[in-house]
């Protein structure tokens, strides 16, 4: 008995802690506030401009 509460309690905190980490993952790709790699209202590259 005690060996299935203790798996049950396992699972919980393994998930627990394996959402955190996945949240705290992307949050940390999506939620920058400095540059971005790609602005879709401002190209990198000027297409068909001859600057």
């Amino acid at each position: 008995m005690n060996g299935i509460i203790g798996g049950i309690a396992a699972l919980i905190v393994g998930g627990g802690l394996a959402s955190a980490t996945v949240f705290g993952v992307v949050s940390s790709q999506t939620g920058t506030s400095g540059d971005s790699p790609a602005n879709v209202n401002q190209p990198v590259i000027p297409y068909g401009s001859t600057d």
